[in-house]
């Protein structure tokens, strides 16, 4: 139910959008509703292949799934 009510409105304020007439409700408020609705689509979309989904490769936390970078941890001290 909630894919057809966001896709529905997502359809209709699409219609109705015009960048170029002179109503506000055309020129702003449906835009602004299709793009409301795009990122409420986008979130979805983005957690039901999320990584619980069982895409996910190592399980690995962070931006880089897991990926530490490698090193020695910084303080590799020199001739003392």
């Amino acid at each position: 139910m909630w894919w057809i009510i966001n896709v529905a409105g997502l359809i209709v304020f699409w219609h109705f959008t015009d960048l170029k007439s002179e109503s506000v409700i055309q020129s702003a408020i449906c835009p602004l509703l299709v793009a409301v609705f795009l990122i409420g689509i986008a979130i979805k979309v983005v957690i039901a292949l999320g990584p619980s989904s069982g895409r996910g490769s190592d399980g690995g936390g962070g931006f880089f799934g897991g990926f530490d970078g490698g090193g020695d941890g910084g303080c590799s001290g020199g001739n003392s």
